[in-house]
């Protein structure tokens, strides 16, 4: 599908977006080699990909997309939330002679630690591992199944860990989570997931009935050296690619009504 093609190539840190842009400014530097305009654009393509792989342009690129919303340490940021909804951010798999294998993106990672702590700060009764399998055609296993494993290292007991391991986008993950907490009387919870994606969960939560509010993991481990701002880092162009994601999507789903109260 066509959509599948977007989400998996079109990425700042794909190799695809890149040699179309290099190869449209050779193509046109070819063709016009006396005009400056393919020696502009050259030039502003080179700066702009400087520009979203420093922390400083990562960090200026997800503010508009990264609510406020301060991290829940205890009781009374909760309000009195005691389920929390994990949602995953990718996972890599492997498969060799009928075994899958999956690890853990950096996001998914730091949502997982994030999820585990929260839990323990609250007290929290359950815990919902949210996310399928982001291509059911190849067989990859769920990503619900390696985020419970992660948050159940991390200290959450394996009993208040349920999965909802069929979505494959966040509107669906905010529908199926309902259907699965719907029956145990829950409406309210904490969502955990990056701050670029908290905005677009939230909202789509909130929709599907949600009293929701946000936990937002961090950007990166909490004994991860400082970055200058203006020196471009792989940190950084992650930081930047999952903004941009973001806008794509919210635009998206605000053209097709997804957000609006079902």
């Amino acid at each position: 599908m066509l959509i599948d093609f977007f989400k998996d190539h079109a990425h700042l840190s794909s190799p695809v977006p890149i040699v179309v842009a290099l190869g449209l400014g050779a193509v046109w530097l070819w063709c016009r080699r006396s005009s400056t305009l393919p020696r502009v654009y050259i030039a502003l393509l080179a700066a702009g990909y400087w520009f979203v792989t420093t922390p400083l342009g990562a960090n200026l690129l997800v503010r508009p997309v990264a609510p406020t919303i301060a991290r829940v340490d205890s009781r009374a940021d909760a309000a009195g939330v005691d389920t929390i909804v994990l949602l995953g951010g990718g996972i890599a798999t492997v498969s060799v002679g009928g075994q899958t294998v999956g690890v853990p993106t950096a996001s998914s990672l730091l949502r997982a630690l994030e999820a585990a702590r929260v839990f323990k700060a609250i007290d929290a009764r359950l815990l919902v591992a949210s996310g399928g399998s982001p291509r059911p055609a190849r067989a990859t296993m769920a990503e619900s199944a390696l985020l419970r494993r992660l948050v159940v290292e991390a200290g959450v007991p394996r009993d208040r860990v349920i999965e909802e391991a069929t979505s494959t986008t966040t509107a669906e993950q905010a529908r199926f989570v309902r259907d699965l907490l719907q029956p145990r009387g829950i409406n309210r919870i904490v969502v955990v997931t990056s701050p670029a994606h908290m905005r677009r969960a939230l909202t789509l939560f909130r929709a599907a009935g949600f009293d929701a509010i946000g936990s937002m993991a961090p950007l990166e481990s909490e004994h991860a050296p400082p970055h200058p701002l203006l020196v471009p880092d792989s940190a950084a162009l992650s930081v930047s690619d999952d903004a941009l994601y973001e806008y794509a999507a919210l635009a998206y789903y605000w053209m097709r009504g997804r957000f609006a109260v079902r």
